[in-house]
């Protein structure tokens, strides 16, 4: 303990110099911290928008569904996808199960005609554990200025829901009416009429050029589907369990392949690597940055101490305790400076988020989204330990230094 007042008292006298190595130290657990709650935003972003976007927590597809060239119509579907999901559905674990069809076509107006990608979902379950309504475009946006709606859920009514730019391309608008053609299982060439019922942005130009919706009653008349389904989509009721859980239900449908949401959704894994890289590096520098600091500063006051030094060795201290005594000195700054950072980190993240400020939109993106930075205890820990350890390794040299000191050359230093 003895140590250890020393080393404070040390810090206390050099008001100037420890203020600015605290200040390095904040800085650096400022810009870790908040560029770790944006991270943290960001990957939530992107999972919430995955898994409300259609792939649920699992999917199961037939086996070969992801080999050569990816299905879009019932090529590689399910034979008997209904009844998988009504078993799925008794499954205590699984909250719900969406069946869809995959599948592709033309779509035409009068002499327009344009090949799109379609989904079929059930227009009554979709909506209440997907974010369909969310990317409905409202009525000022559409072109022909009515309402956009979601599909109706009677099997009776074919309607469509057009990606944005598919309808631009075709002139059509909320209540237009238009063909889709495609090709049955058996490979027959039909073709089934629609009223468009809305319009939708995804937030990504090439699927709002080629993506439609419509209901499973709908593609099941323009396919002649039956039972079949080219995948189910399941939402459970705990999905941080979606690990285990993909183990279980792969067991108990040993015919299928049951894939977790973050096996599929590659942009994900895509845009979470880039991260990892771009605050890896950002990390290594504010690393080197506070190493050469605080490594400046104790040896700055190594040299400005030599005398003192020379006169602890001389009373008894022994070498090992003089780095001892510079430990713990790299110990007070490092304590010091992560607490001030943390309170900086939530003043500012509570300031910027008040301010409700709206990020550009990424690339690939047709809308931008507002900065919310997230809380993430577990990241300002690890900022702080790393800073701490950064320190301590800062002040190994300069400890090492003044420990090899021979007492009387360090009294008669000026």
């Amino acid at each position: 303990m003895i140590l250890a007042r020393l080393a404070l008292r040390n810090l206390l006298r050099q008001r100037r110099r420890t203020a600015l190595t605290l200040m390095v130290v904040v800085a650096g657990f400022l810009a870790l911290s908040l560029a770790g709650g944006f991270m943290a935003q960001t990957f939530q972003g992107l999972s919430d928008g995955a898994i409300r976007g259609g792939l649920g927590h699992l999917q199961v597809m037939p086996p070969e569904a992801l080999e050569g060239e990816e299905a879009q119509s019932l090529e590689k579907a399910l034979p008997d996808g209904e009844a998988l999901a009504a078993r799925l559905r008794q499954d205590p674990a699984v909250a719900e199960v969406l069946p869809r069809i995959q599948f592709m076509g033309l779509l035409s107006s009068g002499p327009r005609s344009v090949a799109f990608l379609g989904t079929a979902v059930d227009p009554a379950l979709e909506p209440k554990h997907m974010a369909c309504l969310d990317s409905l475009k409202d009525g000022a946006k559409t072109p022909g200025g009515a309402g956009s709606r979601w599909l109706s859920p009677d099997p009776a009514v074919r309607e469509v829901i057009l990606g944005a730019g598919l309808a631009r391309s075709l002139g059509a608008s909320v209540g237009s009416l238009l063909t889709l053609m495609s090709t049955t299982r058996d490979g027959a060439l039909n073709a089934v009429d629609v009223e468009v019922a809305g319009l939708q942005d995804l937030g990504l130009k090439e699927l709002n050029d080629r993506v439609l919706t419509v209901s499973l009653a709908t593609a099941g008349q323009l396919l002649d589907a039956g039972p079949a389904r080219s995948r189910l989509s399941i939402v459970l009721k705990r999905p941080q369990d979606t690990a285990a859980e993909q183990g279980r239900i792969q067991a108990l449908l040993p015919g299928t392949s049951v894939k977790p949401w973050f096996e599929l959704a590659s942009f994900y894994r895509q845009v979470k690597l880039l991260y990892f890289a771009i605050f890896g590096f950002m990390g290594l520098v504010l690393f080197l940055v506070v190493l050469l600091a605080t490594v400046n500063t104790l040896l700055m006051s190594v040299m400005e101490r030599v005398r003192e030094f020379g006169v602890l060795r001389a009373m008894g201290l022994q070498p090992g305790q003089l780095l001892s005594l510079l430990q713990w000195e790299g110990a007070f700054l490092g304590l010091l400076g992560s607490a001030l950072g943390l309170a900086a980190t939530l003043l500012l993240r509570a300031g910027l988020n008040a301010l409700h400020l709206q990020m550009p939109a990424p690339p690939g993106t047709s809308h931008g989204y507002e900065l919310n930075i997230h809380l993430v205890p577990g990241v300002y820990l690890a900022v702080a330990v790393g800073l701490q350890a950064t320190i301590q390794l800062s002040a190994l040299f300069p400890g090492l230094k003044a420990a090899r000191l021979r007492i009387v050359e360090a009294l008669r230093h000026v």
